[in-house]
């Protein structure tokens, strides 16, 4: 009589079960299926993420391999017999090697045969920092950026360039953008370009600060830069725009 009672009991447990199991195995199929193919989406990822890792050490190396056939191509005329040609080639250097362009063109500066060559070599080099540092102020962002790669790059122990860059900083102290790549600039300077500036720098600093938390960042690393150099090392005015009684400069024209 009991099992004749409880029979009705275990077909409804049983019901229940499969009603269950109709739910529970395609969900668990389909769990499944998702880790799966995740499992392959991510490895799928990495592969490319090598492929691209590969691919731009291919450019990087096609790259040093151009600009190594570039540079022999320049120091030909460089080392012209005509100083034309030797101005010219300052010109180009600096464009066409934004790395390595600048310390060319200051040996040309420093010691070519001829003193308009040099003269020359000089006035191609102010031209195309102050270029530039212009473009830090770009609307453009890769514009900005890449003026600062060049300007870290190839300016990064100028002292005549770090006043420049202060210049336009307090001429343009309302761009925020610019002031942050100028303060990316100089936190990347040569202690010794930035010692006869400390005044100008500590103000600039103080400005930086009020531009948001990435520019304050920056102006961190800038700071610890310029405790590296001493307070007696020959120091200069601060920018006109900074001095007592000076009035704001007007804004470069844009990159």
């Amino acid at each position: 009589m009991n099992d004749m009672a409880a029979e009705p009991h275990r077909k409804d447990l049983w019901d229940r079960l499969t009603a269950l199991a109709t739910i529970l195995v395609p969900a668990a199929i389909a769990l499944a299926g998702h880790f799966i193919a995740q499992g392959l989406k991510e490895a799928e990822l990495k592969g490319q993420e090598r492929q691209a890792a590969q691919a731009s050490a291919n450019a990087e190396a096609n790259t040093k391999i151009a600009q190594a056939g570039l540079i022999n191509t320049l120091m030909k005329s460089l080392t012209s017999p005509n100083p034309q040609e030797r101005k010219l080639a300052v010109q180009a250097v600096l464009i066409a090697l934004p790395d390595q362009g600048p310390l060319l063109a200051r040996t040309v500066a420093q010691s070519d045969e001829d003193e308009a060559v040099q003269v020359a070599a000089r006035s191609s080099l102010k031209q195309r920092a102050d270029t530039l540092i212009r473009q830090l102020f770009a609307d453009d962002a890769g514009t900005r950026v890449e003026a600062a790669r060049e300007l870290v790059q190839g300016w990064r122990s100028e002292g005549n360039a770090v006043g420049t860059l202060l210049d336009a900083a307090f001429q343009n102290r309302d761009d925020e953008n610019g002031i942050y790549n100028v303060a990316v600039v100089l936190a990347e300077c040569a202690p010794a370009a930035l010692a006869p500036h400390r005044e100008g720098v500590q103000q600039f600093i103080a400005l930086a600060k009020s531009k948001g938390p990435r520019t304050a960042a920056k102006t961190a690393v800038l700071e610890k830069r310029l405790a590296q150099t001493g307070p007696g090392d020959s120091p200069q005015a601060a920018p006109a725009s900074l001095a007592p009684g000076g009035s704001e400069l007007s804004p470069s024209p844009p990159g």
